[in-house]
């Protein structure tokens, strides 16, 4: 085994402390065959592998080599807690999860091991279960600590059908109890500033090809630029941007980066920019500053797009919704002061997916097929079970395919719930993801009817399906988050494809492949429906956004 001198140790120390990780994995290589390298070493390789801005998945991967190595030969519990970070970020499950699932049963008291069964089975799309990891990390008491956890079961709760409104506002109001006991940022001072124009901040870590971007990249586009100056504070790590980021960058007035930046920096930062409004697109979601927002950065901070829900905090003054997703009885289980758009709470841009370069497919004498694209994530066990019975009372096929990317595990793992309960799994065809817009969008022509997940519902798929004059089938939800089908639908005068309840999904389902003649003439008029709808009408929208913003 290979022992290394004191300046060695010196000097790798230092690199390591310093962040120099790319050095100091070069320095270690120097040293020999890693198997040949004492265990410590080989942590600290891996660990540099998972923390370094500059790994991509070949590195994570190899990481999570390593790690499951050395914790299979020595059982170092500190191999295991870095195979947690690895796997999750190279998204491979299978013997991380195996060694978890040992330890729990063993020992039911570790945050560490909770934790990583809380984010894999999360990523896993076992919601119900990672849940039910996130409530026994909390009963733990560590509020101090886990605070990103709690926000994490918070957002998860959206998926799960069992929860109402009221479990929202309550969870997410603890929220802001951890803020008042635990974090002590600097005050805000409301300075009595004055901007030429009304200075607007956006703070988002999706200023990328996402469904965040889709939706922002119109309003900004449509804005009128010469009432208001746009700020953007971008929480997307540098090596994601991508052809929407520079879009975002050359179309705000000033763009900060703030990946890099603790919450005490950014709060400076954001202050010092004396911004009028500031608009959170992230909530509780991936990628989320909601600390910053927490200790109030604006005199007026909205929450808009990324993350359909309350977060009960304080100092999130208003939640944009739409009269179709909230109503005026239940505006008391938000904590922000609810603003209505009168059409529809977001609009794209026709020219984000480019639907009119995509040929329609004509389905006569086919066979009539169900499809939904959505994150995989989104179909709940209930989900699962009315889809089952719609393809066991037809003849049918559904197509599925993960708008977040194809992950072997995670198909497997859907495919799984469903044999135990459709009687011909074979009904299923799993779809992989396209390199392009325009191939992504041609497997719409595969199906003639969109099934809506619940209670999580889509919303970019939603968009992509009826520019492909693919209808959609949803369910009546009974929140913001859960009647965005509903207001889809209902922008486009489509009551009748809005179930009741999971029988009436059902029986719609059906009914709509008995009797509803899907050629391409029906396609053709459905999506000429659509583009000149509130859904794709984005200078209407954003001129009602703008007024919006102006009242308050």
């Amino acid at each position: 085994m290979i022992r290394l001198n004191d300046n060695q140790k010196i000097k790798l120390k230092k690199l390591y402390l310093n962040k120099e990780y790319s050095k100091f994995q070069l320095e270690i290589e120097k040293l020999g065959e890693l198997d040949s390298l004492p265990a410590f070493l080989k942590l600290g390789y891996a660990g540099s592998l998972v923390i370094n801005n500059l790994s991509q998945k070949k590195d994570f991967l190899k990481a999570v080599s390593i790690l499951d190595k050395v914790y299979n030969e020595s059982g170092n519990i500190e191999a295991l807690y870095n195979l947690i970070a690895a796997s999750v970020k190279a998204k491979t499950y299978t013997s991380v999860i195996f060694h978890l699932n040992n330890i729990y049963n063993q020992n039911k008291k570790d945050p560490k091991i909770l934790e990583g069964l809380a984010k894999i089975n999360f990523d896993l799309g076992n919601i119900d279960l990672a849940v039910t990891y996130y409530h026994e990390l909390e009963s733990l008491g560590l509020d101090k600590t886990l605070d990103g956890c709690r926000m994490t079961k918070i957002f998860s709760m959206n998926y799960i059908s069992k929860k109402t409104q009221k479990d929202f506002l309550n969870e997410s109001k603890k929220m802001q109890i951890v803020y008042d006991t635990y974090f002590a940022y600097p005050d805000y001072i409301n300075l009595k500033f004055k901007n030429k124009k009304l200075k607007i901040g956006f703070l988002s870590g999706d200023f990328k090809k996402h469904s965040v971007g889709f939706f922002l990249k119109g309003l900004i586009k449509y804005i009128q630029k010469e009432n208001f100056e746009l700020v953007a504070f971008s929480n997307l790590s540098l090596r994601k941007h991508d052809e929407f980021t520079k879009f975002f960058k050359e179309n705000f007035n000033k763009w900060y980066d703030i990946i890099d930046l603790d919450n005490n920096n950014l709060i400076s930062l954001i202050r010092s920019q004396n911004i009028d409004i500031l608009i959170d697109l992230a909530g509780f979601s991936h990628g989320n500053r909601i600390d910053v927002f927490a200790s109030r950065c604006a005199p007026v901070q909205v929450l808009w797009l990324g993350y359909n829900n309350t977060t009960g905090l304080k100092n999130m003054d208003f939640l944009i919704t739409d009269p179709n997703l909230i109503k005026k009885k239940e505006e008391s289980l938000y904590s922000e002061k609810i603003l209505y758009l009168p059409k529809i709470w977001n609009a794209m841009d026709s020219e984000i997916l480019l639907p009119d370069i995509v040929e329609l497919n004509n389905f006569e004498n086919q066979f009539f097929n169900f499809g939904s694209f959505n994150n995989f994530k989104k179909i709940s066990n209930e989900t699962i079970k009315v889809w089952s019975q719609i393809l066991n009372n037809s003849n049918s096929k559904l197509y599925l395919k993960n708008s977040s990317g194809y992950n072997r595990e995670v198909y497997k793992t859907l495919e799984n719930k469903f044999q135990k309960n459709v009687n011909d799994i074979n009904k299923i065809i799993f779809l992989k993801d396209k390199l392009t817009t325009h191939d992504h969008l041609s497997d719409y022509n595969l199906i003639n009817l969109s099934l809506d997940t619940f209670p999580y519902t889509g919303v970019t798929t939603s968009f992509e399906s009826y520019s492909m004059g693919v209808p959609v089938l949803t369910l009546k939800g009974f929140n913001f988050n859960s009647r965005c089908g509903e207001s889809i639908n209902k922008n486009l005068n489509l009551d009748e494809l809005i179930a009741d309840d999971y029988e009436d999904y059902i029986f719609k389902a059906l009914n709509f492949l008995n009797k509803k003649k899907i050629n391409l003439e029906f396609k053709k008029q459905l999506r000429k429906k659509v583009l000149n709808s509130p859904l794709y009408n984005i200078e209407d929208f954003s001129n009602e956004f703008v007024k919006l913003l102006k009242n308050l």
